[in-house]
């Protein structure tokens, strides 16, 4: 018998659906549900006979959340159950919506934005946008917690007392190198060297380890043979860190008309840091045909430098013993005509504005230039810059009005700070600091840095706080620039703030395109898809050596396609459905092999047209998303299906249940991962979610550890059932000695990608089941602006989000599902411009 309670409840949430007999308000339930989810059986541990309807009630509200949804997606009742009509079904969904809708509503009358502590990386550009430094500070600061995939959202952003005193740390190293520059003021230049100029400006007691396999051909520095990085042609080291253009004229040279491939990569990076390619900056080709110039735009730290190297020509050492270049030998060879080094860029600006035109003096003299004394003082615009790195030379700066100027300075460094305009009281207190610092005798530069730093380190700067309701312009200026470039407003952007004219729609559009335009917006392009896609975890895996075609080149690839292919969507407003499939994606020679792709030559990426059979296309058949995705020895359905589900649809699965144990994939051959997993589907209490994960996951087992494409599996040794094959894309095919060394691998059983989706359509194959993903693009538009709002707000979305996200959904569409005019509907939407 069911309670009058339940019935009471009932009847005030049902009462005004049409299509369900108002005198009997819990039929549906009765009729659908309470054979199951009754007090008596609660399988799944829900009883619908106990869910009161307290939406306010933050458990209750997310119960009835999971009910909604399961019967919207037709998951229950179960296909072998009587079925609600499609009237009936969608009066009981309207019914409770419009509850849920109102009650989540109220849930958060400040705001679904809490206050957010700005994140690591967030932090550290903010400081390099501030103050024009380029210095690691997010190795010294916390882990950020992990909240949907991302690092920037304020449930994840919890405050220590650790992180105070690491952003003291932290402040304090920057303004270091902020007030630390050498003498005279820095400046960026541009130094460029032949390979000659190169040759003879590295000491000669280096030259035996770079003429024997090397020569000079006038000013061209030309290679015959391959080196170490640092007897390479590189940079000479940069004297302060910060924001530089690589450029270098290369020709390759006796090469039969083929490209020459050459590494432009760091000098500075150490072993761990090489194994996961920190180093490599770029991997390109130099042509015979004529002269090419490569160029690049990277942050490097103070002493770094930049070589080139040709990698494919014969190694000194493993290939000439250390021993000079045979006379037989006819190449080809790489020639370096010139290399240059400009930056760092922009530098100076942030001196300028925070600094000004103080004098500076070195410290012994420094009482004695304030005493007003200039007698004999030496000209130290004329000393080496190292002079000044002793601590009697350190530079300090004077002025006649001390307190004065550090008011001027303190009134420019603070908006810039904050990202608004202070209050008179904030400007009073910080000015007011600087007077009693220098009342008690302090230098001005240590006055100057000693209140620069309490601003660091203070709340309005260390955190977004956003008021109630709609944002007003300073604070959309930070919601966009945190979104779009991982940092502070600029000075454009804080002008129209200040001008009342960034909440006005076009004037807010007008900003987007010029900050997507903007060098800085580079950082969203990386930044969003590693954390979206988890791009940024590619290189913790590392395969077993049973995949023994994974190489540096490979490594280098892959998540460069995903990335290249990310830019490519945003830039020409490519349908967001391609991120499903595509007739096209960017390839290079060592891609295109491992993809069985022909036609494709030298190292640079370039886009490609993939052809009909290719299997590819799309970011969930994109190698990088395959292997990050997998474990080292065996691919993973569950952990693939899960991927897709949470990443591409936003519908991820339920975790598995603790009791659960884990498959462990048969690596003799004998039985597929297909006939083990068969028994997770028997058990009700798996089968509900292994009907949506299997799908996508058996879709992509014809891919294998390193997304290469397959028809059988391999395994580590022969037996009864596995054959010795060629392998079919290993780098080495395209060595003359392929055909009497080819590499064989053992493969056993046939790879089984059929199946069928949770709503009963059957698919033979990955390309099968990507149409049938094509076939509702609205749920792959609204995936990605949930994803886009989630990171660029900071917060989880709510039921009544919802209602926006269709809009944004339905502004998308108009635009064929353009991802550029996603991006725009997002921050015009009401939940960009609210807190």
């Amino acid at each position: 018998m069911k309670s009058t309670f339940a019935t009471a409840a009932l009847v005030a949430l049902f009462g005004a659906a049409q299509n369900i007999a108002a005198a009997e308000p819990d039929a549906f339930f009765a009729k659908y549900c309470y054979e199951c989810h009754d007090d008596l059986s609660e399988k799944g541990g829900l009883s619908l006979e106990s869910l009161t309807p307290n939406y306010a009630d933050a458990d209750l509200h997310e119960h009835w959340i999971r009910v909604h949804d399961r019967l919207r997606d037709h998951e229950m009742p179960p296909k072998d159950e009587p079925q609600p009509s499609n009237a009936e079904r969608a009066a009981f969904l309207k019914a409770l919506d419009g509850h849920l809708h109102a009650a989540s509503s109220k849930r958060y009358p400040g705001g679904r934005v809490t206050i957010r502590r700005l994140s690591r990386i967030e932090y550290e550009n903010t400081l390099h946008d501030l103050l024009d430094i380029a210095i690691d500070l997010k190795g010294g600061l916390p882990e950020d917690n992990v909240v949907r995939g991302f690092d920037n959202i304020s449930s994840g952003l919890a405050t220590s007392a650790t992180h105070l005193v690491r952003y003291q740390e932290a402040a304090d190293k920057a303004l270091d190198a902020f007030f630390a520059a050498p003498f005279p003021d820095q400046k960026s230049e541009r130094v460029r060297m032949t390979g000659r100029e190169w040759l003879e400006w590295r000491p000669k007691v280096y030259h035996k380890n770079i003429l024997p396999w090397t020569y000079l051909d006038g000013d061209t520095f030309v290679y015959r043979g391959e080196l170490w990085g640092d007897n390479s042609l590189f940079t000479k080291p940069t004297k302060l860190p910060g924001r530089y253009i690589y450029r270098c004229s290369v020709r390759a040279r006796k090469s039969n008309g083929k490209p020459v491939p050459i590494h432009l990569a760091r000098v500075k990076v150490d072993r761990f840091g090489r194994q996961d390619l920190e180093h490599m900056l770029e991997i390109a080709d130099a042509v015979e045909k004529e002269s090419r110039i490569i160029e690049l735009e990277v942050d490097l730290p103070k002493g770094e430098s930049i070589y080139v190297s040709p990698y494919r020509l014969k190694h000194f050492r493993y290939d000439f013993g250390s021993k000079p270049i045979p006379n037989d030998h006819v190449g080809p060879e790489l020639a370096v005509e010139w290399i240059e080094l400009e930056g760092p860029l922009g530098v100076g600006k942030a001196r300028e504005r925070f600094v000004g035109e103080l004098e500076r003096v070195p410290d012994r003299f420094l009482e004695k230039v304030m005493a007003g004394d200039r007698n004999g003082l030496p000209d130290w615009s004329k000393w080496n810059p190292n002079e000044f790195q002793k601590p009697q030379n350190r530079l300090r700066f004077v002025s006649e009005k001390p307190a004065e100027a550090a008011a001027k300075l303190i009134a420019e460094f603070l908006p810039r700070a904050y990202r608004r305009e202070p209050t008179r009281e904030q400007l009073s207190f910080y000015t007011g600091r600087a007077t009693q610092m220098l009342d008690d005798g302090m230098p001005l530069d240590e006055a100057l840095a000693g209140v620069y730093k309490e601003i660091l380190c203070s709340t309005p700067f260390l955190f977004r706080i956003e008021k109630p309701g709609r944002l007003d312009d300073y604070a959309l200026a930070s919601r966009l620039s945190y979104f779009l470039w991982n940092s502070m407003p600029d000075d454009e952007l804080l002008k129209r703030a200040s001008e009342g004219k960034l909440t006005h729609p076009e004037e807010l559009r007008t900003q987007t395109e010029r900050m997507l335009r903007d060098p800085k917006a580079r950082r969203f392009l990386r930044h969003f898809p590693d954390r979206w896609l988890n791009l940024g975890q590619f290189h913790e895996m590392k395969p077993d050596k049973l995949y023994n075609e994974w190489d540096e080149d490979l490594a280098w690839s892959m998540p460069e396609e995903t990335r290249r292919f990310f830019v490519e969507m945003l830039e020409k407003n490519r349908p967001v459905t391609e991120f499903v499939h595509s007739d096209w994606t960017f390839l290079n020679e060592r891609l295109a092999l491992h993809y069985g792709i022909e036609g494709v030559e030298g190292m640079t990426m370039r886009k490609v047209k993939l052809p009909g059979d290719a299997h590819r296309g799309g970011i969930i058949t994109h190698a990088s998303i395959l292997k990050l995705t997998t474990n080292a020895t065996y691919t993973s359905p569950i952990k693939r299906g899960a991927w897709v589900l949470e990443r591409i649809l936003g519908t991820p699965p339920s975790p598995p249940p603790p009791d659960i144990e884990a498959i462990e994939p048969d690596i003799r051959g004998a039985v597929t991962i297909r006939e083990q997993m068969a028994l997770h589907k028997t058990q009700q209490i798996c089968a509900s979610c292994h009907v949506k994960i299997d799908p996508p996951g058996f879709a992509l087992e014809n891919f294998d550890v390193l997304g290469g494409w397959r028809e059988r599996y391999r395994v580590a040794k022969g037996g009864e059932g596995i054959d010795h094959v060629e392998h079919p894309n290993h780098p080495r095919r395209r060595l003359p000695d392929w055909t009497e060394k080819p590499v064989r691998i053992h493969v056993a059983k046939p790879v089984e990608s059929k199946g069928e989706t949770a709503d009963g359509k059957p698919f033979a194959d990955i390309d099968e089941f990507k149409r049938l993903l094509l076939r509702d693009p609205d749920q792959i538009t609204r995936n990605l602006a949930d994803q886009l709002v989630v990171y660029g707000t900071g917060a989880e979305l709510n039921y009544a989000d919802r209602r926006v996200v269709e809009e944004i959904v339905a502004k998308t569409r108009k635009d064929r599902y353009g991802f550029r005019t996603l991006l725009h509907a997002v921050i015009q939407s009401e939940i960009f411009r609210t807190k």
